[in-house]
């Protein structure tokens, strides 16, 4: 069985997530986060063959906010209203912009990272190797280069996601100032860790 759990890529890097993307049908999908807009909201979904256990009683899913009201209007008004091929469009044109700029810092300063980004998500990957996985995840990534970049951001009003995972997520109220804000944090920290 072929599960992909879509929490932090579904709705975020393509309206179909990681599923559309890379065009591949996993049989199981878990969905959050940016489905309810920021409130607490998930889906799960499969096919007939794997979401039949649920329909005959033989798994029997509950869930805390199961068809909460608020949360199943917030997803609504998300799917609907605000991720809009518009929005995505908006979305891969900011992602491709901070990607470029943030890159253009690594080589520009000689800093020992690369830049990745997809849809609304990405990051500067402080590491002299690629990470492909989660052990050269943990063994290539300068754990404290990575902390002082997000300690160096939030004290200039760059809020960033805690941890080394994850540096952006881009919002459909993102603009090219926001990008251009970030990227020059990013060339003031560089050119503070070379001088």
């Amino acid at each position: 069985m072929l599960i992909f759990d879509e929490v932090k890529t579904g709705l975020t890097i393509a309206p179909g997530g990681a599923t559309e993307r890379f065009r591949v049908m996993p049989d199981l999908i878990t969905l959050a986060k940016s489905l309810g807009g920021g409130l607490p909201t998930g889906a799960i979904g499969g096919s007939e063959e794997v979401m039949r256990v649920v329909e005959d009683g033989t798994v029997y899913q509950v869930g805390t906010y199961n068809g909460n009201p608020l949360g199943m209007a917030a997803a609504r008004a998300s799917l609907l209203e605000v991720l809009t091929p518009e929005a995505y469009e908006h979305l891969d044109h900011l992602n491709d912009r901070i990607v470029a700029g943030c890159q253009a810092v690594v080589d520009e300063f000689r800093l020992p990272a690369y830049t990745v980004g997809l849809g609304a998500k990405g990051c500067v990957t402080f590491s002299t190797e690629r990470v492909v996985d989660y052990p050269s995840f943990k063994r290539a990534q300068d754990v404290e280069l990575t902390e002082l970049a997000w300690l160096y951001n939030m004290n200039r009003g760059i809020f960033m996601t805690p941890g080394r995972e994850e540096e952006w997520t881009l919002s459909v109220t993102h603009d090219d100032a926001a990008v251009d804000r970030y990227v020059d944090v990013f060339r003031a920290l560089a050119g503070e860790l070379t001088a």
